[in-house]
């Protein structure tokens, strides 16, 4: 089964680049993509999709994201920076997941690893 990802509120440009990255994925797809952050609920719900993949500025936590996980406690969120330098994962549990050096192979073993759990999967993040 593919993990199913909602793109969200990204520039056009690192949208297409984070698309062309998970296309490029056997066992994930694109499922939609969303550009207010007032539709990012509904599709969710709609997409039925398993992490949403979302623009943050510098480290600072957009505020969608505790919305998205009081309606959605299973959901997996990955942050990126909007210059690509700074990445995180969370979700419904007590921990922020920083990624280092956030290249495209790291964001996509860390996507896996938070959606199936690192017991299921062989991608570590480095």
């Amino acid at each position: 089964m593919k993990l199913k990802i909602l793109l969200a509120n990204r520039p056009r440009m690192l949208r297409e680049m984070v698309r062309k990255i998970i296309e490029d994925e056997q066992d994930m797809e694109v499922v939609g993509e969303v550009l207010a952050p007032v539709d990012l609920l509904v599709a969710v719900r709609e997409t039925r999709a398993d992490a949403v993949i979302l623009t943050m500025r510098g480290s600072e936590e957009p505020g969608i994201c505790s919305h998205l996980l009081a309606e959605y406690p299973d959901l997996t969120i990955l942050g990126l920076a909007f210059e690509g330098q700074k990445a995180f994962v969370k979700q419904l549990r007590p921990r922020r997941e920083e990624i280092a050096d956030p290249t495209g192979a790291k964001i996509l073993s860390a996507l896996r690893n938070a959606i199936r759990g690192p017991w299921l999967s062989v991608d570590k993040v480095q």
